[in-house]
């Protein structure tokens, strides 16, 4: 089947082309894959259906490369990688930052979640298949997942901001500043749970094993409004928040890990976890880190530390005892967003609003977690605050948190550089393939 030029232009958008001329396209045959023109006309229910499980696929396309390069900027972990040095240098900031590098999949891998939803809220819009109420099953999937996208990729670009509109890739948006960037991804997640309010009982598809206690429109729409309180908690509206946090999860008296699993297969056509340490990847944590982590603290398990340390040696001398030990199934999970986060934000949101008790309460439970003692610090919001935050360097560790944390409270000259000469860069550069849209599309 042929697939339209438009594909091919989106691929640019989402970092797949580096030529000098971006517009420079070409019809192509593809004997392996449909067009998307074969679900803009009517599309059939086995087909929603296989856009919707692509769109779970698809959502996992850049978990190991957005964890260890947002994990190594905000220095709490670091990707010895005896095959490419930049991994310790360029997102270091002993070199200059590279807009075409490898470390880019951080922001542009998520472009293809985007289109995966884009094109089935297209298909959605021309199609009578399927009644309304499974139609908004399928846009509540497809919004999640986008507006979840998008995060990632403002995460990763920080000030640059993300296009919030290329639903027409030869007339993407231009885009928005950081605070217009989230108030659209807010928006975006707001329309996936209005769909999924309108969706019925039950959903017309059979949902991966990771959703297990996910897989009504009821019960997916509470991670859709987890996504979305951390949204409101990046915005700084904690009135936001506050509403939006029993509408989750969150479960005070729970499993600190509840929460809708990426799963894995190592057997093909699937894929194993990309996050295992391998023989060329040694993910390790930062040693000034856990070298003063509370004594008896159970998280210390998600490291292990070795009799003898790794070293580093390519580019920068580093030295840690601590391997990473989180992730050793090759078919193992990956909790998306888990309790003890939407506890920690919980902790969080009670000490912006003056309520000392329920923060400390809620901050409690972690530290009850991890086999602490309550905490006896002062309890002043920025007493509190700092509290949370590093609670949630330990119980959030390799997740994705660190570097954000601290750039949101403005504390990124707090972080620790291991080596002389290291910085904590504010944002990735926006990728080459964007640039040379703009130029050549002013």
């Amino acid at each position: 089947m042929k697939k339209h030029t438009s594909i091919l232009l989106t691929s640019l958008l989402v970092g797949g082309f580096t030529a000098c001329n971006p517009l420079k396209t070409e019809e192509v045959i593809d004997p392996n894959f449909p067009s998307v023109g074969a679900v803009n006309n009517n599309a059939s229910k086995a087909q929603l259906d296989a856009l919707a499980i692509g769109q779970f696929s698809a959502a996992r396309g850049g978990l190991a490369t957005y964890l260890q390069v947002v994990g190594t900027i905000g220095k709490e972990l670091f990707n010895f990688n005896t095959t490419e040095s930049r991994w310790m240098t360029e997102l270091n900031g002993l070199r200059p930052i590279d807009n075409s590098a490898f470390y880019n999949g951080a922001t542009t891998a998520f472009g293809l979640p985007v289109r995966q939803a884009n094109i089935t809220l297209a298909a959605l819009a021309n199609t009578s298949s399927v009644p309304e109420a499974q139609k908004n099953g399928y846009r509540g999937i497809a919004n999640t997942f986008k507006g979840l996208a998008y995060l990632y990729m403002l995460n990763a670009q920080g000030s640059n901001g993300v296009r919030l509109n290329v639903e027409d890739p030869f007339k993407p948006s231009k885009a928005a500043n950081y605070a217009e960037s989230l108030a659209g991804i807010a928006k975006i997640l707001d329309e996936g749970s209005t769909a999924l309010d309108g969706a019925g009982a039950a959903f017309p598809l059979t949902m991966p094993t990771g959703f297990a206690n996910f897989n009504t429109p009821a019960t997916f729409k509470r991670f859709n409004r987890a996504i979305a309180l951390r949204v409101a908690i990046y915005q700084a509206d904690w009135a936001k928040a506050a509403t939006l946090l029993p509408q989750t999860y969150y479960n005070a008296a729970g499993d600190l890990n509840a929460g809708p699993q990426h799963t894995f297969n190592a057997t093909p056509p699937d894929i194993g976890n990309p996050l295992l340490n391998t023989s060329t990847v040694r993910v390790v944590g930062v040693k000034e880190i856990w070298d003063v982590a509370e004594a008896g603290d159970k998280r210390l398990s998600k490291v292990s530390k070795q009799a003898t340390p790794l070293n580093y040696t390519s580019g920068v001398v580093y030295s840690s005892p601590y391997l990473t030990n989180m992730y050793t199934n090759v078919n193992g999970p990956f909790t998306i967003i888990r309790n003890e986060e939407l506890i920690l934000i919980a902790a969080e949101i009670a000490a912006q609003q003056g309520n000392t008790a329920e923060a400390t309460r809620n901050l409690n439970i972690v530290r009850t977690g991890a086999g602490l003692a309550n905490y006896a610090g002062a309890t002043t919001k920025d007493a509190l605050v700092n509290a949370i935050l590093k609670e949630r360097q330990y119980s959030l560790f390799y997740e994705g948190h660190r570097w954000v944390d601290m750039r949101r409270y403005n504390k990124l000259a707090e972080i620790i550089l291991p080596v002389a000469g290291m910085k904590v860069l504010e944002r990735l550069e926006r990728p080459v393939a964007e640039v040379n849209w703009d130029i050549f599309n002013p």
